[in-house]
């Protein structure tokens, strides 16, 4: 998509220069050319269909010869540029700053943490709450993923001692019992996701989160029932983040793990805080800056000494994973070992509820997706054997991940035949699910298959299976 100026004059008034871009530019260490080339990486990563020249933002920033004023650039450009100096700044930064006056209509383009400033408060996490899961207000917008200071410096806000829940709020008055009735409804969903895939979870999760925050709005409760409530908000937050994410909805997930850490911090539940953390660290892994998912997991481990060993597991696990995705292998192999020491230690009747998921199914897959990702599949290969031989039969979703990399594995060693055949077990699955993440690694398998695209094996693959490697790759 061209275009990207108004033929028009004074956008910033008289005068050679927008200063005020210039002057955030200077600071970013960027080029006009270089905010270019940030511009179109956004919106490829952000799947947004746009594409300016890279030498637009110089028209943005200088006037041309015989104008007076720079150019001003088209919707959605000026949001957009807002995005890519927030990421590089940490501030926010809008359209009328920049002299770019508003066209009266609601930006399209905005942050992922857009209007989730409230304070780490029992009234702040109920406002968060409330934002994202108002369906009207995500229709209005499109939510940009965010990545870097933006994203991590939530991690550290939330390490914050937080704020006392007041004892009572008016209305009427709920007691443990209700609370355990919610938390039983987190139980059944979390079993679902495992079965179903997030894609069909996320709008019945949703309405399960509005009943809670209603509840937390107009319900009155002890201080121990509201921490538990508070609780069980997080934990509704982190599984629609989950359901969002693992339909490729990025930027929304990021909204409801940015929500429900502070449920989580008001709650004083340090151990849900950290697996809110270690579940962004999992987002952010496979983006182009792993960076981010190493830090957001060393922060949900600045609280290891109020976790449990199989909690504590989880997040080294999370970290072994990042670290692999930066090229970490030391790193990777410091965390990978601690987290097989500490699951060793941990017992089931101790640790919370959420955490069944995490098996020595899990600790051997991700040790060989980490193998994976330092380019040796045949060491890879026997971790992910072992962690389709351990993993539960019902953790469907999961079941067909391990198997697609234990495809890439496979086929990475020149085993086509066994590759193929192992995919073809995933696919099969994945038929069953809505899981888009989960096909995303079986068009990673198919990629790395392709030297053999004209084998037997491969083309009986492409035949049987076209439906999902076509839907996957229109996802990316």
């Amino acid at each position: 998509m061209g275009g990207a100026d108004k033929d028009a004059e004074g956008g910033v008034g008289a005068g050679r220069a927008n200063e005020v871009l210039a002057g955030l530019l200077a600071r970013a260490g960027w080029t006009p050319e270089n905010l270019g080339d940030r511009l179109n990486k956004l919106a490829v990563t952000q799947r947004l269909g746009l594409h300016s020249h890279r030498r637009s933002p110089r028209r943005w920033v200088y006037a041309e010869p015989g104008r007076l004023a720079p150019r001003v650039p088209r919707e959605p450009w000026p949001s957009l540029v807002c995005h890519v100096l927030h990421e590089r700044l940490g501030e926010v930064i809008t359209p009328e700053e920049l002299g770019w006056s508003s066209t009266g209509s609601q930006l399209r383009y905005v942050p992922a943490d857009q209007g989730l400033d409230q304070a780490w408060t029992a009234g702040g996490a109920v406002q968060a709450l409330a934002d994202v899961v108002d369906a009207g207000g995500m229709d209005r917008r499109h939510f940009l993923a965010l990545s870097g200071i933006t994203l991590t410096s939530a991690a550290h806000e939330w390490l914050g001692d937080p704020a006392r829940i007041a004892s009572a709020l008016a209305g009427k008055r709920i007691g443990h019992d209700v609370v355990d009735d919610l938390e039983r409804v987190a139980e059944t969903k979390r079993h679902l996701d495992d079965a179903l895939g997030g894609g069909t979870l996320l709008p019945s999760v949703r309405e399960d989160l509005r009943l809670v925050v209603a509840m937390l709005r107009n319900a009155s409760y002890t201080e121990q029932v509201g921490r538990r409530l508070y609780a069980v908000a997080a934990e509704l937050g982190r599984l629609a983040g989950w359901s969002a994410y693992d339909s490729n909805d990025h930027a929304v997930a990021q909204r409801y793990w940015l929500a429900a850490l502070r449920a989580a911090h008001t709650s004083g539940d340090r151990a849900a805080g950290a697996n809110i953390l270690g579940f962004m660290s999992v987002q952010s892994a496979p983006t182009d800056r792993p960076r981010d998912a190493v830090l957001l997991a060393e922060s949900a481990l600045r609280v290891e000494q109020h976790l449990t060993p199989a909690v504590a597991a989880l997040l080294h696990s999370r970290l072994a994973f990042a670290a692999a995705r930066t090229g970490d292998e030391p790193g990777w192999r410091r965390a990978q070992n601690r987290a097989e020491t500490l699951f060793s230690r941990s017992v089931s009747a101790d640790e919370p509820a959420w955490v069944y998921w995490f098996t020595e199914a899990e600790l051997e897959g991700v040790a060989g997706t980490s193998l994976l990702e330092f380019g040796r599949p045949a060491e890879a290969e026997p971790h992910l054997r072992r962690a389709v031989m351990l993993i539960d039969p019902s953790f469907a979703r999961d079941r067909a991940m391990w198997l697609s990399d234990l495809a890439a594995a496979r086929v990475g060693s020149g085993a086509v035949e066994h590759a193929c055949a192992t995919a073809s077990e995933a696919a099969a699955l994945m038929r069953r699910l809505e899981s888009p993440r989960d096909q995303l690694r079986l068009a990673r398998f198919r990629r790395a298959a392709a030297p053999f695209a004209t084998t037997s094996a491969v083309r009986e693959f492409d035949s049987r299976y076209r439906d999902l490697l076509s839907r996957s790759v229109a996802s990316m």
